[in-house]
This record gives C-alpha cells, sequence and structure tokens, in this order.
C-alpha cells in the first residue's frame, strides 16, 4: 500500500497537472464505515489587513477515514476585481481539491489495508494561511499571502506544502516576481546571500544540498524584506522544516513592476486576451519573455496531452505535431531535427509548463507581436 497521496496545484485553464507524492506507511486493523457528518462552516469574521481585507472561509469534514479542517483565504478589496476574483478561484480550487485526493487516497489505503488486515490511521488535511504584506501605502501596494497546506496519510508524520502568492495592488494588478525585486542578476543575488546563510550552520543543511534558486522560486514579502521559502528535505532535513531565508529589498525595488522596459504583461492569444492570473508573462534574467504553454497553444487550437514520465506535452494541430520537455532546450517540429531557442521549457509551483515566446513563432509559426505592454499571437 505505497500509493502517495498527491497534493495537487490547479491550473484553472486545464494546464498539465503536477503532483507531489507523500510517501504512505503501512497501517495495522480495519476501519469502521461509520461517519460524523459533514460541516461546512461560513466565511469567518473578516481579518483587516491594511487596504486589502481577507476573510476565511472554513471547510471542516471528519469520518473514521479522514479529517479535514481547511481556511481558505478570501480576499477582499484589492482595486483589480477581475484579478482579484480569480485568485480567489485558484484558493479555493487548490484547497478543495488536495481535500477531494486526500478523500480517494484514504478510502483506497483504508480498503488495501482491510484487505492486509492492517489497522488504519485516519488521514488528515489542514489549510491555513497567513497575510504577510497588508496591500496598503504602509506596505508600498505590495499584497503578500503565504497559504500552507499539511497532509498526513500514515508514518511518523505529515508534510507541508506552502503556496505564495505576491500582488502589486494597483488598479491593473501585476503579480511580483523576485526578478521585478532584485533586478537581472537576482538569482546571483539571492544565491550569494542564501550559501553565505547555510555557511554559517553547515550542519543543519544537507551536504552540497542548496545548488541555487528555481526560477519559479517560492517566496513572500514582509517588513521591506523577501523571504525565500524551501520545502522540506529540499536542503535540509525534515527537523529543520521549511527553511526561510530574509533578503532586505533594494529601495528602489520597493513598487516593483513600474520600470520601463519591463515584459508585457498583456497577452492576446486570436482576439481573446487571456487572464493575468491563470496565464501571467514572465520574463527571465537573461530577458527572454516566457509564456504560459497549455492556455496559449489551446487558444491556438492545438489539441494538448501530457506525459508524466518524459515530463513532456505533445502538441497537435492537424499534420502539425511538436513536443516540448521540461529542462530540454531541444524544439522540434514534426519530428524534424530539433533546434535551440536558448531558454529550456520549465514548470512552475503551479505546474504549468512556460516556453519561450520564439517557441510559437519560430517553432508553430504563429503570428506574434509585443507591442505597448501586450504580445499579441495569431
Amino acid at each position: 500500500m505505497k500509493t502517495p497521496f498527491k497534493l495537487l496545484t490547479l491550473s484553472i485553464a486545464g494546464a498539465c497537472l503536477l503532483t507531489a507524492g507523500i510517501p504512505v506507511s503501512r497501517a495495522s486493523a480495519e476501519p469502521s464505515s461509520a461517519s460524523v457528518p459533514v460541516q461546512a462552516v461560513p466565511i469567518s469574521a473578516t481579518v483587516q489587513q491594511g487596504a486589502v481585507k481577507v476573510s476565511a472561509k472554513a471547510v471542516q469534514e471528519k469520518t473514521d477515514l479522514y479529517s479535514a479542517d481547511l481556511s481558505i483565504p478570501v480576499i477582499e478589496g484589492l482595486k483589480d476585481k477581475k484579478y482579484q476574483d480569480e485568485l480567489n478561484d485558484i484558493l479555493e480550487r487548490h484547497a478543495m481539491k488536495d481535500l477531494e485526493l486526500l478523500k480517494k487516497q484514504a478510502e483506497n489505503d483504508a480498503a488495501e489495508a482491510k484487505k492486509a488486515g492492517f489497522e488504519f490511521r485516519p488521514y488528515e488535511v489542514t489549510v491555513k494561511y497567513e497575510v504577510k504584506a497588508g496591500g496598503g501605502a504602509a506596505d508600498a501596494d505590495i499584497f503578500s499571502i503565504a497559504v500552507t497546506t499539511y497532509a498526513y496519510t500514515g508514518g511518523a508524520h505529515g508534510l507541508p506544502r506552502t503556496d505564495t502568492y505576491n500582488v502589486l495592488n494597483q488598479d491593473a494588478a501585476k503579480r511580483i516576481e523576485l526578478q521585478d525585486l532584485f533586478g537581472a542578476d537576482y538569482k546571483q543575488t539571492i544565491d550569494k546571500h542564501i550559501k553565505d546563510e547555510i555557511a554559517k550552520h553547515p550542519d543543519d543543511y544537507f551536504k552540497d544540498g542548496f545548488e541555487g534558486i528555481a526560477d519559479t522560486q517560492s517566496f513572500y514579502i514582509h517588513q521591506g524584506s523577501a523571504v525565500i521559502v524551501f520545502s522540506p528535505y529540499e536542503i535540509a532535513p525534515y527537523a529543520a522544516g521549511m527553511p526561510e531565508f530574509t533578503i532586505p529589498l533594494p529601495k528602489q525595488a520597493q513598487t516593483p513592476g513600474t520600470e520601463a522596459g519591463g515584459p508585457p504583461q498583456k497577452l492576446v492569444v486570436n482576439g481573446t486576451e487571456l487572464s493575468t492570473v491563470d496565464a501571467a508573462v514572465y520574463a527571465d534574467a537573461k530577458g527572454t519573455v516566457t509564456v504560459p504553454l497549455r492556455s496559449v497553444a489551446e487558444a491556438l487550437g492545438y489539441e494538448l496531452k501530457w506525459n508524466a514520465e518524459q515530463q513532456a506535452v505533445e502538441l497537435q494541430k492537424g499534420a502539425r505535431w511538436t513536443i516540448v520537455r521540461a529542462g530540454k532546450d531541444e524544439y522540434v517540429i514534426n519530428k524534424m531535427a530539433p533546434i535551440s531557442l536558448g531558454t529550456a521549457p520549465a514548470i512552475n509551483s503551479e505546474g504549468k509548463m512556460y516556453v519561450p515566446l520564439a517557441f510559437f513563432s519560430d517553432i508553430l509559426k504563429a503570428d506574434v507581436k509585443s507591442e505597448a505592454g501586450t504580445i499579441t499571437i495569431r
């Protein structure tokens, strides 16, 4: 009985779904089928956080197989109401998907335990959140929230996962990235800081466990600093919890995302503007613009097929076929010789694969234009 409970990051547009497995220990007795009625608790009292209010939508369930205690954040007061609605939708979908996966896992593993004559210990999932920056003038219009999901599926302990959301609270809300805060050399700046901190207490971390931050590194913003967050076992033993590294923001980064020449923020495909939450545009340290593969390709009429084993996506539209693999700067069309675009596809913390904008112009031969803060693809 080693099937893992999978904490799933959900893409609203049906992007590729990646899961992080949490090992399940072999248990030992027959579970009872009796259950306590599900309790759905209304939205709780609102907590004032500067210019933005966050309240908790509580979901509580308990049976002999599992228990759930979810405090799902509901955001009010962002200036961009469309962005706010989309973000709230994502937050709730993430939490409810994790709950459904745990319920299914508990049912399957309890049945296996019964067959094997082992006792089954109930699984559990909790969701909590903490507002790190309130989105008002005191926080330079930065809104930052960390949502922690904890899942126990047997064994000595469960595992937490923290998802972070950082938003510039303006009329057209913008997702804040580390490059916005620390500039083009953000990776070098942050990597050096973390390595220096690890060097002070090397025994607390895995030897050579930290090689550098990821392209989509989890972080939140709090009291004028960026706090880099790592998962358990990522760079240190479980006893270290979720290691965090606090790095003061440069003064010019107090209001990120307003620099001239930054990456375009709007993405229009076949005449339809895609959601800035679901289809955010990024630029890497080299200035290469990257866009979400599934959202754009499906809007262009392509059918996509995810290959979990190869970490790859196949795309097909009529006779045109191609495949892209995470981490491999090799692009093909109709099985011709691969070419390099200088940037490999990458999968972010939400399970979405991003590709360089040139993939659509050079490989799929779409008409791509970028001007006045808008990328247009046809």
